[in-house]
This record gives C-alpha cells, sequence and structure tokens, in this order.
C-alpha cells in the first residue's frame, strides 16, 4: 500500500486531492515523524505528517533521517 496524502495542486472544485506519494522520505524532527515525496499524477511536493508506526513501516531502505 502507497502512502497517500493531499495534494495542493490537484484540485477538483478547489479541493485538494487525496493521491500516492512517490520517492518518499521520512524524516524525525522535534519528536515528530513527517514523509516528504512527489505526487504519483503531476509531480508535485507533498508532506504529511504521521506516527512513529507509520513512519517505520513508509521509511523503506533509507530508513528514517533525522532533519536539521
Amino acid at each position: 500500500m502507497a502512502l497517500q496524502a493531499l495534494c495542493m495542486k490537484c484540485r477538483v472544485d478547489n479541493k485538494p486531492q487525496m493521491r500516492d506519494m512517490n520517492d518518499v522520505v521520512v524524516y524525525l524532527k522535534k519528536n515528530r515523524y513527517s514523509a516528504k515525496g512527489k505526487c504519483s499524477v503531476c509531480g508535485g511536493n507533498m508532506f504529511k505528517f504521521m506516527n512513529k508506526e507509520t513512519a517505520e513501516a513508509n521509511a523503506g531502505e533509507k530508513g528514517i533521517q533525522e532533519a536539521a
């Protein structure tokens, strides 16, 4: 299952749409987990906060990165 987040570029009736995120990188900063990636439809930047379990499941081979 791919990680989904709101894409601000893919809008229908001026509402962001849930899209799959490609090239996911998971970060840990100030005890909060987040993911950055690209929209699978338009290629726009995407961002999502998540809990520890979801972050560990989506970290992949890169693991969880410490953000500066």
